[in-house]
């Protein structure tokens, strides 16, 4: 990672631990990207490329800056900025605002523009689809078939041209996620959805996932069920599963939990890349205020040799809930949370 300020991560350890020889490595890379023009910056942001500019808007924060265990009020944008990427100077610019304000949905980049799938607010999620694209001044929105069911906290990757979406919640207090699988195929979209076998496991949320040599890979995430009060209580996954050829295949499970790790996964070489994540192993302390942040550690996945390694650590503070976009041999996260309740508006470029 490259520095968008004094205080913030500035590069990528080594991975080349001794045990760990033959694993994948990261790289920092050339050029930083400014901080985004807000002051507490966004979880749960939608963020894509189109026309050599960076997009991002939506999520939500707390912009009074009080904790939600304080009674914080966190609130969710429409705020839509861009950036022009690979261009020294560059600058983010205020562009807009999406159609609503919107978070925790999934996005990704297509050669199109960007798509925006599904999200919510704090009344309701949604069923929405938009594709975004944008000529350099004005962002234009175009409504593409809506989702069969409204979700949020989905995880969601492009399989060639197949965009493939799987599990979420409905209803922004909903106590069960889901295990349901849908693709849209972006060369016949006006047939929609089609509903594909379901995961034969727990329903869950917030994972990360990756098209990989044709098959659709998910990692990660949460299950939930109520607790005594009628609250939804997570329990931590690390399950791999691969999807192709109509079939699921349980996978090796990952060295660790990883919960909103940078999604959709970074993919190079056949690897698929994890980073960060919330590993579960704070969940019990006294107040979210004793926080000591989330693993910095990045993980890889070999789907040929079903094998996970670690691929490096972050040297600064590790975002959670944020968007991974592709950009040239390189992938920009967006922003994200650092810590429970506390965003950062870092903009990051990976380069395994």
């Amino acid at each position: 990672m490259n520095p968008v300020s004094p205080s913030l991560p500035h590069s990528l350890a080594s991975a080349a631990l001794a045990f760990l020889a033959a694993a994948p490595s990261v790289e920092s890379a050339e050029m930083p990207l400014p901080p985004i023009p807000d002051a507490h910056g966004f979880a749960g942001a939608f963020a894509g490329v189109h026309l050599g500019f960076l997009l991002a808007g939506g999520g939500a924060n707390f912009p009074d800056g009080v904790m939600p265990w304080n009674g914080g009020r966190k609130v969710w944008h429409d705020k839509l900025f861009a950036i022009e990427l690979g261009k020294p100077g560059t600058a983010w610019r205020e562009i807009g605002r999406l159609p609503a304000p919107n978070g925790y949905g999934v996005s990704l980049t297509t050669s199109e523009g960007l798509l925006m799938i599904g999200g919510g607010d704090a009344r309701e999620n949604f069923r929405t689809v938009t594709r975004m694209t944008f000529d350099g001044e004005n962002a234009a929105f175009r409504k593409l078939p809506d989702l069969p069911v409204p979700l949020a906290q989905m995880t969601g990757a492009l399989v060639g041209r197949a965009v493939h979406i799987l599990g979420g919640i409905e209803t922004p207090d909903a106590t069960h996620a889901s295990s349901g699988h849908w693709s849209l195929d972006l060369d016949q979209i006006d047939k929609g959805w089609k509903a594909l076998a379901p995961l034969p496991a727990d329903g869950r949320i917030l994972a990360t996932s990756a098209g990989i040599d044709g098959s659709f890979v998910i990692a990660g995430g949460c299950s939930l069920a109520p607790d005594d009060a009628g609250k939804p209580k997570r329990t931590y996954l690390r399950e791999t599963w691969s999807f192709s050829n109509d079939q699921w295949t349980r996978l090796a499970d990952m060295p660790r939990a990883a919960v909103a790790a940078a999604s959709p996964a970074p993919v190079r070489g056949g690897l698929m890349f994890v980073v960060s994540g919330d590993d579960g192993l704070q969940v019990n302390l006294a107040s979210p205020a004793d926080h000591r942040g989330f693993t910095k550690e990045i993980l890889a996945f070999n789907l040929r040799k079903n094998q996970w390694t670690k691929a490096g650590e972050l040297e600064g503070a590790a975002p959670v809930t944020l968007p991974a976009v592709p950009w040239r041999d390189e992938f920009i996260l967006f922003s994200g949370e650092v810590k429970p309740g506390v965003r950062t508006p870092a903009v990051m470029r990976f380069k395994p």
